[in-house]
């Protein structure tokens, strides 16, 4: 729980320039000129613009599911003994979790997944070397907690405590433990749960909203209010609950709409908060999902685990081995690429952003991926250089041999056998250029449509079946030859 004010990150405070760089350059929205369907990724699809991933409301329930979704792999990946060990460990605190849930407005189901995300069922956990900061079963910070909650909690007996429980047998430990859940009740978790729920009951009451009293308990309620406020605009003083029921504001809305072309003062104040605040409501649902699965199908569970960390992203729960076409050579390529399977950047790709090998081809979903990709490049850092495309689709047998002969261009991950896997060079003509990048692909990862890492020389993505969102990009691009 991250309850105390947030300093900017420096990467916070660069991607809030490049949205002052977009509106000195007259690139928010109603103030493009642009013509009838011209396509801006991230612009919001109004006013004569293409957008396939703009927020409508009768799409709130698939953006909810594609960001819990799009996020859970670091849940698999950092779940500490694994996300099963994890999910284990969180079920044995059902029955207090559902006694705590009757208290407060938020159920027991998403209560459970908040424990599962902070602290993965370890009621003794500290965030760090020292008690003050946060700790328990729900992290709770030391000053939220006396000063907000009405803990009890003697910091002073709490290291003391702390300090001999890390230097004891494990039968001491445990009367130690129990003494320590006396003087400081973040690590009782009866305790810890019943001041979580009071805490959601307050911030409840503060947005009128569940999603955004969730999504407080990490950004914090003063945080969240700004972004709130920076969205809306016009300056009210009304409270903030209020503002919320007057624009229907939810925390989909806020956040899908929220970009550095679209509601950009909102977009600044949730990039600069950092610690993945603007993703929490996400990632509680992913950790949702997980108990779900844990009660429900702990096969499935099992299975999906084995994917999640199989690879350094999410790309193999996007693209299961055995479930896409795996091209064995250069003429199973060359085949379909004849079929339509695969297809070449079209004549038009420089001039939206995109540059690359005319020879490469890639699935159309993953070529329309790349387009949206440089196209929000384009839009959001206009002096950009194109989006370099090094590597595209190789036949199986000659992913190792190639990878080696790239210098660091293009890796040999197995999916680019597929088509949907392609490789983008970190190049960049200017600092707004890279983090233009970032953006969005981190926003196409919170949406469920890509996955992505992080290589010296190259960003991989992998483009799921979310990407067939996008693929409106390659009817607007121009046709597309195969190469």
């Amino acid at each position: 729980m991250n309850n105390r004010r947030k300093i900017r990150t420096r990467r916070g405070a660069l991607l809030a320039a490049i949205v002052v760089l977009a509106v000195a350059c007259g690139l928010l929205i109603g103030r493009s000129g642009g013509g009838p369907g011209r396509l801006l990724p991230a612009g919001g699809g109004v006013e004569g613009t293409f957008d396939p991933l703009a927020y409508a409301p009768a799409r709130e329930r698939e953006f909810e599911a594609a960001a819990a979704a799009g996020l859970s792999h670091v849940i698999y990946a950092k779940s500490p003994g694994g996300v099963l060990a994890a999910a284990r460990r969180t079920a044995a605190f059902r029955p207090a979790i559902e006694a705590a849930a009757r208290t407060g407005p938020i159920d027991a189901d998403t209560l459970e997944a908040i424990v599962m995300l902070e602290s993965s069922g370890r009621p003794d956990v500290v965030a760090g070397t020292d008690p003050s900061a946060a700790a328990g079963l729900t992290q709770i910070v030391a000053q939220t907690g006396t000063g907000l909650l009405g803990m009890r909690i003697d910091l002073p007996a709490s290291r003391r405590l702390g300090a001999r429980i890390a230097a004891a047998t494990p039968g001491a430990a445990a009367v130690l433990r129990a003494r320590r859940a006396r003087v400081d009740q973040r690590f009782d978790p009866a305790a810890a749960l019943a001041a979580t729920e009071r805490y959601l009951t307050i911030a409840r009451g503060v947005f009128g909203r569940d999603d955004l009293a969730v999504e407080s308990y990490h950004m914090g309620i003063g945080n969240l209010e700004t972004a709130i406020r920076r969205y809306a605009g016009g300056g009210s003083t009304d409270p903030v609950k209020d503002v919320v029921a007057r624009g229907d504001l939810t925390y989909a809305r806020l956040y899908v709409d929220s970009t550095p072309l679209v509601h950009p003062a909102a977009y600044a104040w949730l990039a600069a908060l950092g610690d993945d605040s603007a993703t929490y409501l996400w990632r509680v649902g992913a950790a949702r999902e997980v108990m779900r699965l844990y009660r429900t199908d702990p096969a499935g569970l099992a299975r999906q685990a084995a994917l999640q960390t199989a690879a350094a992203s999410a790309e193999l729960a996007l693209r299961p081995p055995g479930t896409t076409p795996v091209l064995a050579d250069a003429g199973a390529v060359a085949a379909a690429a004849r079929a339509g399977g695969l297809v070449g950047l079209p004549a038009s790709a420089p001039k939206l952003g995109l540059a690359g090998d005319p020879r490469l081809l890639l699935a159309p979903d993953a070529l329309a991926a790349a387009l949206y990709m440089a196209g929000a490049v384009r839009g959001i850092a206009p002096a950009s250089a194109p989006l370099e495309l090094t590597a595209g689709t190789r036949g199986a047998d000659e992913l190792v041999a190639a990878s080696r002969a790239s210098g660091g261009r293009a890796d040999r991950d197995a999916l680019h056998a597929t088509g949907y896997a392609f490789d983008v060079a970190r190049s960049y003509a200017t600092p707004a250029e890279a983090l233009a990048l970032q953006f969005i692909l981190d926003r196409l990862q919170a949406l469920g449509v890509i996955a992505w890492e992080r290589h010296a020389r190259i960003i991989h993505v992998v483009a799921g079946p979310r990407a067939s969102l996008v693929r409106g990009v390659l009817g607007r691009a121009g046709s597309s030859g195969s190469g």
